[in-house]
């Protein structure tokens, strides 16, 4: 039997589902170059009156939602989406959705007026705007990503986060046009003390949307999202309520309502973080039995820590094509546990059956890989991408 060829890449042939999810979830690289130049034309807009508060709120802003952006990063950790994914939903926040929010509150600021406006109109209208890339997500081709609650969350304050950073270099850049303490005082309170603002709110709405995942099927399960976007824009509301009883309305709100809002939501998202880590640990005993990991896999499986010592353990003696395929293997073992969880809650998508066999054969496929990191293809040349028969629960009904 010949050797196989030096030029065949094994993912690309043996693993559909990361050729898929690298493929078909990410987004399309034109779009994200056009949203990156609607981004720059909407920052120079922004600034183009006030030119050198524009130098000085750019980078603030960018140091502020960084902190917040790495929140969300951490909170991703068990089943990281793809970064193309992201960057579409930060540009979409930092693009559509404050074009679309901006020109909907000036043509309804025409009929309501600016109070109204800022009070009731505009929250709804930017968490609409915000929360429609969650829609986009859970209704179209990429909702394979969207696989319950934590990934609602963070697809929600990604998306949030990009509209927090254009709107908060507008406001800064504007005060500090009309003097030096006014833009101080705008940095205190949107940068330093409010940051999360933002992202809270539409948090709300990707809580819903993970819940409508989560719950199960039907039309009832529209009435989480439902629930969530009114109390995005409820919490939004009095947020911007608060403005106009000066500093002291702000600073009530602020400790009152938006500390225990934000205290709480910490609180909801380790829950469900830590839920995620129990759902593999559960799930692991399953795939052992069934020969798609080995127990001392399994073991390297069930916490971070451990899987981070396992790729530098990886990385030092195999190189980087070793710990890719590792990186590989921990991803779809995570996926094809949150899948059979899924399935087993009643829940699961009406195509469990396939992407459960193509997740197991990704699995598969990614150990030999980093098993033989040397080799350009570990599998026999004889080898043909099979779908593994999934067990009896998720037999076709």
């Amino acid at each position: 039997m010949s050797a196989p060829s030096p030029s065949a890449a094994p993912p690309a042939l043996h693993q559909p589902w990361l050729r898929r999810q690298a493929g078909a979830t990410g987004a399309p690289i034109a779009v994200l170059i056009v949203l990156g130049v609607v981004a720059a034309v909407v920052l120079l807009i922004t600034g183009a009156r006030h030119p050198v508060g524009l130098l000085i709120a750019t980078p603030l802003s960018a140091i502020a939602m960084a902190v917040v952006l790495a929140c969300y990063l951490w909170l991703d950790r068990w089943e990281p989406e793809p970064a193309r994914l992201l960057l579409l939903a930060f540009l979409w926040g930092a693009t559509v959705a404050v074009v679309v929010s901006l020109v909907l509150e000036l043509a309804t600021s025409e009929v309501l007026g600016t109070g109204l406006v800022l009070t009731v109109a505009g929250p709804a209208i930017e968490e609409a705007a915000k929360g429609a890339f969650l829609l986009l997500m859970l209704t179209g081709v990429r909702r394979h990503e969207f696989d319950g609650v934590v990934d609602g969350l963070v697809y929600a304050g990604v998306t949030a986060i990009g509209f927090a950073f254009i709107e908060d270099i507008g406001y800064v850049a504007q005060s500090f046009g009309e003097g030096t303490e006014t833009g101080v005082a705008t940095v205190v309170m949107r940068l330093v003390m409010a940051p999360f603002a933002h992202p809270l709110f539409t948090s709300l709405t990707g809580l819903g949307f993970g819940l409508a995942i989560s719950k199960g099927r039907g039309s009832v399960r529209w009435l989480y999202p439902v629930a969530g976007y009114l109390g995005a824009v409820a919490l939004h509301s009095l947020w911007n309520s608060s403005l106009t009883f000066g500093l002291r309305g702000y600073i009530v709100v602020y400790v009152v309502i938006m500390v225990p809002v934000f205290i709480g939501g910490v609180l909801l998202a380790r829950r469900h973080r830590r839920r995620e880590q129990d759902v593999v640990r559960k799930q692991l005993p399953a795939m052992v039995y069934y020969r798609w990991v080995t127990p001392a896999e399994a073991g390297w499986l069930q916490s971070i820590s451990a899987r981070r010592s396992w790729l530098r353990s990886v990385r030092s003696r195999s190189g980087k094509a070793g710990a890719q395929a590792l990186e590989h293997f921990q991803l779809a073992a995570t996926e094809l546990a949150f899948l059979r969880d899924r399935v087993q809650r009643g829940v699961g998508p009406a195509d469990a059956y396939d992407l459960h066999a193509e997740l197991v054969h990704s699995l598969l496929a990614s150990r030999a890989q980093a098993l033989h990191p040397l080799h350009e293809n570990p599998l026999p040349a004889s080898f043909t991408p099979v779908r593994p028969v999934p067990p009896p629960e998720l037999a076709r009904r």
